[in-house]
């Protein structure tokens, strides 16, 4: 058999290739063993000490992470979509219409009674516009006293009458400033064109005047403004619950800690600032 080139011409014993073990040794005998061998490394990446460090390490970071974003991050959240909620419940039109130094115009009979006519000059397209909005507000002054009706009983035909020559008017509910006035006086009013005309008996009340002022306000919110103040009322403690449930149930308990934690400090917030409204002003 041909030798191999790096044997030369001595017979290689494998067994005398192996390493030999050395026997450390103090001086009362008790030592250690050094044998040669090789441990195999585990591959799995899991049972050394770094390894579990930084496993702990790892955890700990999501669950700082998960609190911070119920504590935190959900609150902004809701605040912002509650703002943009409100926001769209505050894009209605808004609109007013005054007019003063009326004119007189005659006299009618409603229900056999005198009233002496005023009219009032308004915007061209009023009588177009008044009845439109979700919500609107007419008011007749005068010295001492004050009428008005809103778009909720305008048409109402318990508060409708009709003067001699057949033109329908609608009555308004008539305060005055003074309770020493046993009576008020009745007011009618009737919008047309560009006039709003108003009916006036004093009705006994010396101490009253005539109409001297007109005014008129109105809101025309989206319809949809209901359901928007419902899911505004809603969202905060649907959205709170349905988190703190979902933290339980998906083992993110973190996450359902923040939301609780955000919830105990607003508590703590509206008592003390509750305790500091009771300082300041001494309720």
């Amino acid at each position: 058999m041909e030798e191999d080139w790096w044997g030369g011409d001595e017979s290689q014993d494998p067994a005398s290739n192996a390493p030999k073990e050395i026997v450390i040794s103090g001086p009362g005998g008790s030592g250690n063993t050094l044998t040669g061998g090789i441990n195999q490394i585990s591959e799995d990446g899991q049972n050394g000490v770094w390894g579990q460090v930084d496993q702990k390490n790892s955890t700990r970071s999501r669950s700082v992470i998960w609190f911070l974003t119920g504590l935190i991050v959900v609150p902004v959240l809701l605040g912002g979509i509650s703002t943009f909620l409100g926001s769209m419940t505050e894009t209605g039109e808004y609109d007013e219409e005054y007019s003063s130094s009326p004119v007189v115009t005659g006299s009618v009979t409603i229900d056999d009674r005198t009233f002496e006519t005023y009219r009032f000059g308004v915007s061209p397209d009023f009588h177009y516009d008044f009845d439109d909005p979700s919500f609107w507000s007419i008011g007749i002054d005068g010295w001492n006293w004050n009428s008005q009706i809103d778009s909720y009983e305008f048409g109402d035909p318990a508060l409708q009458a009709l003067d001699s020559q057949g033109s329908q008017w609608q009555s308004m509910w008539t305060y005055t400033w003074s309770s020493e006035f046993s009576n008020t006086p009745e007011i009618y009013i009737r919008v047309e064109s560009n006039f709003v005309h108003v009916a006036f008996n004093l009705n006994e009340c010396s101490e009253c005047g005539q109409p001297e002022y007109f005014s008129y306000y109105s809101d025309d919110y989206p319809e949809n403004q209901d359901v928007i103040a419902m899911v505004m009322c809603l969202l905060w403690p649907v959205a709170i619950i349905a988190g703190v449930v979902w933290g339980y149930a998906t083992g993110r308990k973190p996450f359902a800690y923040g939301l609780m934690s955000f919830c105990a400090l607003a508590a703590v917030g509206v008592m003390l600032l509750f305790g500091l409204l009771v300082m300041a002003f001494g309720w």
